[in-house]
């Protein structure tokens, strides 16, 4: 049995809680660089106002920072271009307050990995597998898993419809989705352990989603082999499936609308 690893602060640095971060990827044309919006809430925050704040999008081996004036007067640009970053997958932040004064270059206060949502997502509601839309040639649909962030679905952007028609036609969906699940369960049981500060990442809400929301009870690193492994994942994405009732739902289209 493995059990998550837990890593102890002893900075004394003061977390940024993600419920004072509003971040938002903003909806671009095709080709146009990824775009975002943020603002952060720091009046709870016990530190000086003369701090300094700054954000860091960071996307594999790319980085851009943004420079937020002082935690007594924020400077946030108004849209965060990120047009130097990898643009083929899912961009994470992290924000910084660092001392100006007493010591000089002292990180106060952070937020890391902080996963942004997507414009017309519904505030304060998180899901497992955010949609993005993303450039990606002559691909339809990708799934890009960070082990610090979680996976994400990209859709091709040049198909701007597309998240409608998997919402509005079962045959899409079920083509589509149980594939893209399969992905990040295979993923999970092949990485099944979890390294998070709290024991609380993405890893923890996927395993929420397959025991309370699928009932499923077994879980990878309960797995001995491969094809136990493969038999876990094939009864994740049938009770999946069960839920969604793709076929029954698709078995009920007039003809017209299985085009759509």
């Amino acid at each position: 049995m493995s059990s998550a690893k837990r890593r102890i602060n002893s900075t004394g640095r003061k977390k940024i809680s993600q419920d004072k971060i509003d971040l938002r990827i903003l909806s671009v044309a095709p080709g146009e660089p990824l775009k975002a919006k943020i603002g952060i809430d720091l009046e709870s925050l016990d530190v000086p106002a003369s701090a300094a704040v700054s954000v860091e999008a960071y996307h594999r081996s790319t980085a851009m920072r943004f420079d937020c004036g002082t935690v007594g007067a924020k400077k946030i640009p108004e849209i965060l271009c990120l047009n130097e970053l990898d643009q083929a997958g899912g961009v994470l932040f992290r924000i910084k307050i660092v001392d100006r004064e007493d010591k000089p270059g002292k990180i106060l206060a952070s937020a890391d990995r902080v996963r942004p949502s997507i414009e017309g997502e519904e505030l304060g509601r998180k899901s497992i597998f955010p949609v993005e839309y993303r450039d990606l040639g002559q691909e339809v649909w990708r799934v890009d898993i960070n082990d610090d962030a979680g996976p994400s679905l990209l859709l091709n952007s040049k198909i701007p419809t597309l998240m409608h028609r998997i919402h509005e036609n079962p045959l899409i969906a079920g083509a589509l989705l149980p594939a893209a699940f399969r992905i990040v369960l295979l993923h999970i049981a092949d990485n099944p352990s979890e390294d998070d500060e709290d024991g609380a990442g993405w890893k923890a809400d996927w395993r929420q989603f397959w025991s309370e929301g699928l009932g499923v009870e077994d879980h990878p690193e309960d797995l001995e082999d491969d094809d136990a492994r493969d038999l876990w994942v094939d009864d994740v994405v049938r009770r999946y499936c069960e839920t969604k009732a793709f076929v029954e739902k698709a078995r009920q289209m007039n003809p017209g609308q299985a085009h759509g």
